[in-house]
């Protein structure tokens, strides 16, 4: 996981061991950015082959560190429940 913040923006890029995860996780989190319980930040999910990539937009450094923290959470408990039904 390689998260960079630049002027209100950080984008994070987390490996995963195949693009269908990939996929199942965009799945996921693609409502969270359709309904974000906060207007101080947005955010976009993508895949790039195996890739999953998180960007995240706020006008303040609390925002882009709740928002970020969500997402690697929601992201992290979605990969626990796929390894478990594995």
């Amino acid at each position: 996981m390689c998260p960079s913040i630049v002027n209100g923006k950080s984008i994070i890029e987390i490996p995963l061991e195949s693009k269908e995860t990939a996929e199942i996780l965009l799945a996921a989190l693609n409502p969270e950015t359709r309904s974000s319980p906060s207007e101080r930040a947005t955010t976009r999910v993508s895949v790039q082959d195996t890739v999953l990539i998180i960007e995240v937009e706020a006008g303040d450094i609390t925002a882009l560190r709740a928002a970020m923290n969500s997402y690697i959470a929601w992201v992290s408990a979605c990969t626990k429940s796929i390894a478990q039904v594995d």
